[in-house]
């Protein structure tokens, strides 16, 4: 690695980590790029070379918390190996929507922004999601040749899941019907995953 590309890798690591420990401070829409790029004394043009908005900060920010977050969901399934499919579904379930309400300011940004252009918006292209996607869609084969699960289609029901845990509705049960988060994964796990499998499979799991 050459010293310009490295010192490059640092600029970009300096970047997020003041972005993180800003926002964590005053809120994600309180903080301006002028303001990150202050923190760490470099010029306004450095760091829009590497992010033309908030939008793009916040997405870089969340794809590295996804690795993190996946890596955690990994270690959460590596006890439950021998548990049915329906409680390890009901341990992802839950860890996600937990992940997704800690970092709804972030997805905010990223969903309202009129900046980015299409192919960044859209996580339902994107690696993070073909990731989860993958994990959900391995979980359903396996239920289904189990026997577990009734009939259904597991790359339908896996996209169904993911979806349905859209930023939105986690505020909208949260700021308008005034659910806790707690309320909110056990209700979804009750009525999203449960119904998909032919008998009560235990008790649910929490992350």
């Amino acid at each position: 690695m050459t010293d310009k590309k490295k010192d490059s890798q640092e600029v970009s690591k300096m970047i997020l980590q003041a972005a993180r420990s800003l926002f964590a401070e005053h809120g994600v829409e309180a903080v301006s790029m002028h303001q990150i790029a202050k923190s760490i004394q470099i010029g306004q043009g450095t760091l829009y070379r590497r992010y033309a908005n908030k939008s793009d900060l916040c997405m870089d920010l969340m794809n590295d918390t996804f690795e993190d977050l996946m890596e955690e969901i990994r270690r959460l399934l590596e006890p439950l190996a021998d548990k049915p499919v329906h409680d390890r579904l009901t341990a992802v379930l839950r860890r996600l929507i937990v992940f997704s309400n800690d970092q709804l300011e972030w997805l905010k940004v990223i969903k309202v922004s009129k900046t980015c252009k299409p192919e960044d918006m859209d996580f339902y292209e994107s690696p993070n999601y073909r990731k989860l996607n993958n994990l959900f869609l391995s979980l359903l084969r396996e239920a289904q040749s189990k026997d577990e699960m009734i009939a259904l289609d597991p790359e339908f029901t896996a996209h169904m899941l993911i979806s349905a845990m859209a930023p939105e509705s986690l505020i909208y049960y949260s700021k308008v019907l005034g659910y806790s988060i707690e309320q909110i994964a056990d209700n979804f796990c009750m009525t999203m995953l449960g119904p998909l499998f032919k008998t009560n499979q235990g008790k649910t799991v929490s992350p």
